[in-house]
């Protein structure tokens, strides 16, 4: 292990409160269409163990459009009114798929569905806050997701990389980790054999953010590394490490507990 997985890994063991942010390119099977069931299952396993040694977490989940459009037959598009009507029904789906991943585990899932204003107006972020404080409290993982099927475009948060980074603040979290298809930052687009993984970062400067435009993103997600940096860049500012990471393999928290690799962005007051 490597001092920078090893700082990972003290990063996530050392952490009393954590986000972690699932996109849709690991919640959804790009053939079928319809959940990774089996993943969602070692995640809740890997999760629970955090539990075990007494953290909090609270998961943001992307997915629902993505599962809406199968449910219902009909074809992706940009309309608003088609994203929203199958985030309507795929949300559903996502959370049977999540109450199902952490039943096996014994833990209560609840949802909670977020907008742009929700995050700007100081009552509306009172009220979510509270409410991810009674469920923790409970015993619950509060499983967050932005409100796709009333959002406008103009009233967006855009993807849920920065949704998670809200949540982190709401919910005064120490650690915001981001699960995605590729295993951190890299210095040029993954593909290309000269690129050099970035295995910890001390400060996001433009070199940083330059690095993520050029990182290409395929599948069913929105988001791609521009919106991952943007969202370490929030969380840091505020005193939270990040950490971008794969989730392609099973249990992917106990693989960066025992190593493997990611990038670790250092908390802007650490």
């Amino acid at each position: 292990m490597t001092s920078a997985d090893s700082s990972v890994a003290a990063s996530l063991n050392s952490a009393r409160r954590i986000v972690v942010k699932v996109g849709s390119s690991l919640m959804i099977d790009p053939e079928s269409r319809t959940a990774r069931t089996a993943w969602l299952v070692t995640l809740a396993q890997d999760i629970a163990a955090l539990r075990a040694g007494g953290a909090q977490v609270i998961v943001v989940s992307s997915g629902a459009v993505a599962l809406g459009w199968k449910r219902l037959g009909i074809e992706r598009s940009p309309q608003l009114d088609r994203r929203q009507a199958a985030a309507a029904v795929g949300q559903g789906l996502l959370m049977n798929a999540w109450s199902a991943a952490f039943a096996t585990q014994g833990i209560t899932v609840g949802q909670l569905l977020l907008t742009y204003d929700d995050s700007e107006s100081p009552q509306r972020s009172a009220n979510a806050r509270a409410t991810l404080g009674v469920l923790l409290d409970a015993g619950a993982v509060p499983v967050v997701n932005e409100n796709d099927s009333v959002a406008t475009e103009e009233l967006k948060l855009g993807d849920n990389d920065r949704l998670s980074a809200r949540v982190a603040e709401l919910a005064d979290a120490d650690l915001l980790l981001l699960l995605s298809d590729v295993d951190g930052l890299y210095d040029r687009d993954p593909a290309d054999p000269a690129a050099h993984h970035i295995a910890h970062v001390s400060r996001i400067d433009e070199g940083i953010a330059a690095m993520a435009g050029g990182t290409r993103h395929e599948g069913v997600g929105t988001g791609g590394m521009a919106t991952k940096i943007a969202a370490a860049r929030h969380a840091t500012g505020q005193g939270r490490a990040t950490i971008i990471a794969s989730g392609r393999s099973d249990h992917p928290v106990s693989g960066l507990r025992e190593g493997a690799r990611a990038t670790l962005f250092d908390s802007a007051r650490s």
